[in-house]
């Protein structure tokens, strides 16, 4: 095995400057010798040896990375935005999936602290942490995507207050005034949240709801149908749907396809989460993005902070989404998104 000596003395500098390089350092080093000194131990076939370095150092490189449900859409976006900062900084990531059984996350803690994790990253967690800290023995940890309704100051989360007003107020300034809406499920947090950003936008720009315009779903496509159904047959038709997601979305489309309307020019309809069906259906959906990959890196790099610091106060932090306008609302820029969008979509 080529060692770190080795490198050093291909290279002509000293195994200090070597190790500072390898180890992605913040200490100056030039850019020249920087780059001679990855080409030399490209050339060599250097592998740190990470269980020694993991002595010297009473650190493993590891961070573990648990997910609720890895079958999820968001999960694998989140991870990769995590991988894509930890991995440069020299560290390796155990991603393990859970049962949705509460037991069998301390198990999977208890597995993880036997491999000297130097860290935890929960993933899309129905469990509050900060219940069970002991688990996890002083060991740093941030939350991606939590699903439950406490706080907990080492969150990263969507601004689903922020996101949720984007779409709405994007219908007020085209000029519908009679807005309905279709709620997520309500077991969720972010469901409640996006309802009240509603709500509290209709209110603020002064335009009143009618109680058949508010229908509670299940963020699957069959419930945005149904509920659209439902907020249809109210006395009096909205000119424009909001809906929780865009699985609902595309339901409450099909829904109003189907009483014989069109969209947008009868009936506007917009998402939440920029998923794949909203840019592929016919019309094409406005939505917001769930900014997933942003979350995963911003959690890593908060992580990173804690392992350089203990001294740092934490806040949980709401990350912002984009506004993405599509056909469905009716804003000219939308009109003509359909085929490059659909392109795109094909290719990736």
């Amino acid at each position: 095995m080529v060692t770190i000596k080795e490198v050093a003395h291909i290279a002509g500098v000293s195994i200090a400057t070597v190790s500072r390089v390898l180890s992605n350092s913040d200490y100056p080093v030039s850019q020249r010798t920087r780059a001679n000194i990855l080409k030399v131990a490209g050339e060599v076939g250097y592998s740190p040896n990470r269980a020694a370095r993991s002595l010297r150092t009473e650190r493993s490189s590891l961070i573990g990375v648990i997910l609720d449900n890895f079958s999820s859409l968001w999960a694998p976006v989140i991870v990769r935005g995590i991988q894509d900062v930890l991995h440069k900084k020299g560290y390796l990531t155990l991603v393990v999936n859970i049962p949705w059984e509460e037991h069998s996350r301390a198990d999977v803690v208890k597995d993880l602290m036997g491999h000297s994790v130097d860290a935890f990253v929960f993933v899309e967690t129905w469990h509050p942490v900060r219940e069970r800290l002991d688990m996890l023995n002083n060991k740093p940890y941030v939350i991606v995507h939590r699903l439950f309704h406490e706080s907990d100051p080492h969150s990263i989360i969507p601004d689903e207050t922020y996101n949720s007003s984007l779409v709405v107020k994007h219908l007020l300034e085209l000029g519908h005034e009679k807005v309905a809406y279709i709620a997520g499920d309500a077991n969720y947090f972010s469901s409640s949240q996006r309802l009240d950003a509603y709500l509290d936008t209709m209110h603020a720009a002064g335009f009143g709801v009618r109680d058949g315009w508010i229908a509670q779903g299940e963020w699957c496509i069959p419930s945005g149908y149904q509920c659209a159904q439902r907020i249809l047959a109210s006395d009096e038709m909205p000119s424009a749907i909001v809906a929780a997601n865009d699985e609902l979305a595309y339901g409450a489309l099909l829904a109003v396809l189907d009483a014989g309307l069109k969209v947008p020019d009868d009936i506007a309809i917009v998402g939440y989460d920029n998923n794949d069906i909203s840019r592929i259906s016919n019309p094409t959906i406005t939505t917001v993005s769930l900014p997933l990959f942003l979350m995963g890196q911003i959690a890593a790099e908060n992580l990173l902070c804690q392992l350089q610091t203990s001294d740092r106060d934490y806040a949980e932090q709401l990350i912002p989404g984009e506004l993405i306008v599509r056909q469905s609302c009716g804003a000219p820029e939308g009109v003509e998104v359909y085929a490059r969008d659909f392109q795109r979509a094909t290719a990736e």
